[in-house]
């Protein structure tokens, strides 16, 4: 009789001892997700940044919401924006394409931030794979100003932004 009391009295303190182990770690293994709060850093640096916005060369006012559709559509823009955001010499950890649409005519221009990794990136999160070696993206719409030379119109800014796990 003993031993079949003993057999129980084991098996409890094996389930006490796995328990205890796995509140313990619940409290201690807390994961945070910071991928939300980085997106909209990076989507929000793009659209404040003097490389994309209309900036009077008289006052050197920036006029935030105003996109220089001239800056916007240069060659000189992905490499001058690159430069703005700086994650370090070699960029692995952010990228995002820019869409602005023209709403009176239904014009499209695409540029990118860090294209060759955006490209990459995108079959990721276009798959949706998880975890270490996958990417997220986040896609965010901003209701903008586009100055044409000295005609201004209405549009929308899209940004979509892919950072890797």
């Amino acid at each position: 009789m003993d031993d079949i009391l003993n057999f129980f009295r084991i098996i409890f303190a094996i389930f006490v001892f796995y328990s205890i182990t796995l509140v313990a770690n619940a409290a201690i293994k807390e994961k945070i997700d910071v991928f939300e709060t980085e997106s909209r850093l990076l989507t929000h640096s793009l659209l404040l940044s003097k490389d994309i916005s209309h900036v009077d060369d008289e006052i050197k006012r920036q006029y935030i919401g105003t996109i220089d559709l001239e800056k916007f559509s240069s060659e000189e823009f992905k490499s001058s924006i690159l430069n703005s955001i700086y994650y370090g010499s070699v960029n692995s950890e952010a990228s995002a394409k820019l869409e602005l649409e023209d709403i009176e005519s239904g014009d499209v221009y695409t540029t990118y931030y860090n294209e060759p990794l955006y490209k990459e990136k995108k079959v990721l999160v276009e798959a949706k794979l998880i975890g270490e070696g996958a990417a997220r993206g986040l896609s965010t719409n901003f209701y903008v100003l586009i100055k044409d030379k000295d005609n201004i119109k209405k549009g929308v800014l899209t940004v979509d932004a892919v950072l890797p796990n």
